[in-house]
């Protein structure tokens, strides 16, 4: 079970990555917008619990995020980019040093990842079948699909002359 503070962070992190801005944009509605951040907490607490117990599967991802897609009515690009981010930072809070964990979760897919992938396509047109492909693309690249995403961390903190 997830704590306090680690609800706290991950709902910090839900608005700091935009990810609320852009769902609510999508879902044009309060009621709706609380039930996607209950769903996804819902969700985050299942995948963390595997994670804590040493079995979680990239299938078990993968019926998260279409959990997240069938209830909500948002896009699986929407939804992959909560529970991917949700789940790094988890990871990076956790488990850091489990490689065979970092090996099973997906890069959190957003506009730079895919810019620099050269597909051209918003996060809101991403269906699961594309998710897939990108996410085996991601793996072909020579790293675990989580470090692909730390390049843009790296460049963020560089950049702000914190590294």
């Amino acid at each position: 079970m997830l704590t306090i503070q680690q609800k706290s962070i991950y709902l910090v992190l839900l608005n700091a990555t935009m990810i609320l801005r852009s769902i609510g944009k999508s879902l044009k509605n309060k009621e709706k917008l609380k039930q996607f951040k209950i769903l996804t907490f819902k969700q985050i607490e299942f995948l963390a619990k595997k994670i804590d117990d040493g079995n979680l599967k990239e299938q078990h991802i993968l019926t998260s995020i279409r959990e997240i897609v069938d209830s909500c009515n948002i896009s699986f690009g929407q939804a992959q980019k909560a529970i991917n981010v949700l789940l790094k930072y988890h990871f990076y809070l956790n488990k850091h040093k489990d490689d065979n964990l970092k090996n099973v979760l997906d890069c959190p897919l957003d506009s730079k990842i895919l810019k620099k992938l050269q597909i051209k396509k918003s996060l809101t047109k991403i269906n699961e079948e594309d998710y897939i492909e990108i996410q085996k693309i991601i793996s072909q690249q020579g790293q675990s699909k989580l470090d692909y995403d730390l390049f843009w961390d790296r460049q963020n903190l560089e950049g702000d002359g914190l590294l």
